[in-house]
């Protein structure tokens, strides 16, 4: 068991690499750096270009992630008769999976087209969420327990909101990119081409400030949501990391979006920006999964049903 709670920490830690690599091929023009697929220049390997290299080793990864999850899919098909959650995450790990890389084929054969890009990206951190509950799911056990209670569910619900506007901040960055509204305000926090939101500036303008507002509101949920775990009883360990995790995370997200205006957009900032991105939506979605259970009784209790099980056969 303890192999397979590495290999999906291996997966969604690959899916997040991936994820920055997307990054790296779009700020770099290397989007068609290999005009067909799946080959590239109709070989397997790239050419000695950087363009083509570049999207090839985006590729590469994503073979690479697909035989993790193809493998812990495996695993959890045997793992079944002890936790059959796991068997089902593996599944639709596997049919995301599927539409992720037949997404960026056709984004590739439409010519990297604007809409095209933001849905691969929109089902890339899709993938990021369910390995995620996944690998949550793997390493709290067969024996998780969920938690009744008042205070509990109350805390579940605010961990959702928070992961509903942790998403909405990601799609409003995607939107920014591919409305290239990322360079219509030159300074920060506030905006020189745009010093009144929406009423001063243009488009590009609004739709910049509306990405840093929904930070801002973004920020105020996830600060809400770790108070809550700070003045929570029973949390437990595994919730107050995540907890400080998470706000560690988003404060370095948008340090890393200041990063972009006074560095003019560099190539390190952009990629370092999603892949903070990422990185919080990964530990927000553990959150929100892990907060349902008892994490003590996952690691003490002898062997039971799964909660999901039971919940099935009744």
């Amino acid at each position: 068991m303890r192999t397979f709670q590495t290999l999906t920490v291996a997966s969604v830690l690959a899916t997040i690499v991936l994820i920055a690599m997307g990054s790296t091929v779009r700020t770099n023009g290397a989007g068609l750096g290999c005009p067909d697929w799946p080959l590239c220049y109709g070989g397997i390997l790239p050419p000695l270009e950087i363009l083509a290299i570049l999207e090839w080793v985006h590729r590469f990864i994503v073979t690479i992630i697909s035989v993790l999850v193809l493998t812990q899919t495996a695993i959890a098909w045997f793992l079944r008769g002890r936790d059959p959650m796991l068997w089902k995450l593996g599944l639709l790990s596997v049919l995301v999976l599927f539409i992720q890389a037949l997404l960026g084929g056709v984004t590739v054969l439409l010519g990297n087209v604007p809409w095209s890009v933001a849905i691969h990206l929109i089902a890339a951190l899709t993938l990021l969420a369910v390995l995620t509950v996944m690998s949550a799911c793997a390493i709290l056990g067969p024996n998780r327990t969920r938690i009744a209670g008042a205070e509990r569910a109350d805390f579940v619900r605010a961990a959702m909101w928070a992961a509903a506007s942790t998403w909405i901040v990601l799609l409003f960055g995607a939107y920014v990119v591919q409305a290239g509204a990322g360079p219509a305000c030159t300074t920060w926090p506030l905006c020189d081409g745009a010093p009144i939101p929406f009423l001063t500036g243009s488009y590009v303008s609004h739709v910049h400030w509306l990405h840093r507002i929904t930070v801002v509101l973004g920020a105020g949920v996830i600060t809400w949501l770790f108070l809550y775990v700070r003045g929570m009883h029973g949390a437990g360990r595994m919730l107050q990391r995540g907890a400080h995790s998470l706000i560690g995370l988003y404060g370095l997200q948008v340090l890393s979006g200041a990063l972009n205006i006074f560095s003019d957009f560099s190539r390190i900032a952009l990629v370092l920006h999603l892949a903070l991105a990422s990185a919080t939506w990964a530990v927000m979605v553990a959150v929100w999964y892990a907060a349902r259970f008892d994490h003590a009784a996952a690691a003490h209790a002898p062997r039971r049903v799964p909660d999901e099980a039971r919940g099935a056969r009744a």
